[in-house]
């Protein structure tokens, strides 16, 4: 098994309706991760510039207090964080994301630039290593550059630590603004593969083109590159379309065997700087198993090997 010599050797950790203590941290140590992605939910509308973030309609973990405490846990344990606040569009996929007129915009930047804002003084006032200005905002970014080059302009002002910004695999070429930032951020599901259960080998070349793109890429953007996610679900074809796979079969071999590609291709680049893998529950010891088909690599041989690859 090849190791990987990355950075941010990254989870992505799920905040949760409850309060943790380190026994909820102490699991990530034993797989040597080194990073945690926290991410707080703003919960967005389809058509309407409204976002709801209030504090008290948060779950603990994407609280201000929870993600202080997660931020500290984390820290006595030698782990990072990014800090990654995502907006969720009920029924509808965030990149698709419009307004049908500039007072609505207005309303809408507004409201994000107060949600953004909040977090990364928190960031800010508890020393977070890496902020992550936005999640897969495809349309909105392509649309409103002027608006994110302000927000970053802003952020830069007070906070000292690296910024990102999570683009997803099929955009990132079209970000304005990775110049103002410190990484080129990628959700990294690329389709590798539409066998039901690709070997390792068939994967890795599944990802040639797909490599040399992001290397080409970033050269000509001079920045290095972090997958601010990456995942497979435990079934069937797993790697066809891994933000979405249409099977229900459970297999476990499938999400082995495409996180094993991910690291034999990229563990080895100077210029990829690590991956936070979707994704972690604070619960370790009931959470994910050998009948979950969902993304966790947790209890199953997916662990196992993030393990030796960390």
């Amino acid at each position: 098994t090849v190791v990987a010599n990355f950075e941010m050797k990254g989870i992505s950790y799920v905040a949760m309706n409850y309060t943790i203590d380190v026994t909820n941290i102490n699991p990530l140590t034993k797989i040597n991760c080194n990073y945690i992605a926290q991410m707080p939910f703003a919960h967005g509308y389809t058509n309407s510039p409204n976002l709801d973030f209030d504090q008290s309609s948060l779950w603990w973990g994407e609280t201000f207090e929870g993600v202080k405490v997660t931020t500290a846990l984390a820290k006595q344990k030698g782990i990072k964080t990014m800090l990654k606040p995502q907006v969720w569009i009920s029924g509808s996929y965030t990149g698709a994301f419009s307004l049908a007129n500039e007072t609505d915009w207005q309303t809408w930047e507004s409201n994000y630039r107060n949600y953004i804002m909040g977090y990364a003084h928190l960031a800010d006032s508890i020393g977070i290593e890496l902020f992550c200005i936005g999640t897969e905002l495809k349309l909105v970014v392509q649309n409103h550059p002027a608006f994110w080059n302000s927000l970053i302009d802003s952020i830069k002002t007070f906070y000292d630590g690296k910024l990102i910004y999570a683009a997803n695999w099929d955009d990132y070429k079209l970000v304005p603004f990775w110049n103002k930032l410190d990484y080129i951020g990628i959700d990294g599901y690329f389709p590798l593969s539409t066998a039901t259960a690709p070997e390792v080998k068939d994967l890795i070349s599944g990802w040639q083109s797909t490599i040399n793109d992001i290397d080409q890429y970033r050269l000509a953007q001079n920045k290095n590159v972090i997958f601010t996610e990456i995942g497979y679900k435990s079934v069937d074809a797993c790697a066809h379309e891994p933000w979405n796979p249409t099977s229900t079969n459970l297999n476990l071999q499938a999400q082995a065997n495409a996180t094993q590609a991910f690291f034999e291709v990229f563990a080895n680049k100077p210029w990829f700087k690590g991956a936070f893998f979707w994704k972690w529950y604070p619960k370790h010891e009931t959470s994910g198993g050998t009948n979950n088909k969902d993304y966790t690599p947790q209890n199953k041989p997916a662990e196992t090997l993030i393990k030796k690859c960390f």
